[in-house]
């Protein structure tokens, strides 16, 4: 498990609060998505059967929800910054999955946010734990 994702957003104007600077909900906002967007880049040949204009592919058939995040401010970011978003899903084990995220200016290596996000799989429509498949897991 070592396959990384990567987006590219610039900071808007509603992403700003009264600091003057990013506000630590919108960082985790841009955490969830990444984590969304990694997981249908990588599983649209898995669902390939499945509504691929969906938001997040597969959701009628399995479904993440997050357990808990920790996350890291280190440095803000402001409006019309050029942001990337680096995401690794580091240890899958049962029905759960460890992902890291970084996020950083665009061409710097100085970290803005680091994220711990603890996932648990569900089976859907039921939504109860599933062990997450072995071709699930080769994916990331």
């Amino acid at each position: 498990m070592s396959s990384s994702f990567e987006y590219y957003l610039t900071v808007p104007a509603g992403a700003i609060d009264v600091l003057g600077h990013v506000n630590n909900v919108v960082y985790l906002d841009w955490v969830q998505i990444a984590a969304s967007k990694h997981w249908n880049h990588a599983t649209k040949e898995y669902f390939k059967d499945s509504d691929q204009n969906a938001e997040r592919i597969g959701i009628e058939k399995m479904a993440w929800v997050v357990m808990n995040h920790y996350i890291e401010y280190k440095t803000p970011a402001m409006e019309g910054d050029e942001i990337v978003v680096t995401t690794t899903v580091k240890n899958i084990s049962g029905a759960t999955s460890e992902r890291h995220t970084q996020i950083r200016k665009k061409g710097e290596d100085k970290i803005l946010v680091t994220a711990v996000t603890n996932w648990c799989l569900l089976k859907m429509p039921d939504a109860r734990p599933m062990r997450v498949p072995q071709e699930i897991i080769a994916l990331f």
